[in-house]
């Protein structure tokens, strides 16, 4: 991985260091992870369940969410993500302002991951 791309990355929240002893430094292991973000269905599960007022759902969409994106070291996604599965464990529906937040941090990265 280029240092510019790596450090473009890591601007956006991405652990590439502690992601890559997770893939073994296997970059192209990891590109071609990455890119399974951008067929992911998790994050439109978990927006069709909080719609509906499914807390089951919603919890196994964004725990689902929450461990790709670890593995991925997708940073600012997983940090949000961990006080959401815990209210959605409690089966707490009021996460309406990290749900606005999710989305425009998802479109973002999505972004990100489709450029590089």
């Amino acid at each position: 991985m280029e240092k510019s791309e790596k450090e473009f990355l890591e601007s956006k929240g991405f652990d590439i260091d502690g992601t890559m002893r997770r893939f073994l430094n296997n970059e192209a292991l990891y590109k071609k992870c990455l890119k399974k973000f951008l067929d992911d269905s998790s994050f439109e599960k978990l927006k069709e369940a909080y719609s509906d007022g499914n807390c089951n759902e919603a919890f196994k969409a964004a725990h689902t969410m929450k461990g790709f994106v670890s593995n991925l070291g997708i940073n600012r996604i997983y940090e949000l993500l961990i006080p959401m599965v815990e209210k959605l464990r409690g089966q707490n529906m009021d996460i309406g302002a990290e749900m606005a937040q999710l989305e425009e941090l998802y479109a973002d990265t999505y972004k990100i991951i489709e450029d590089i």
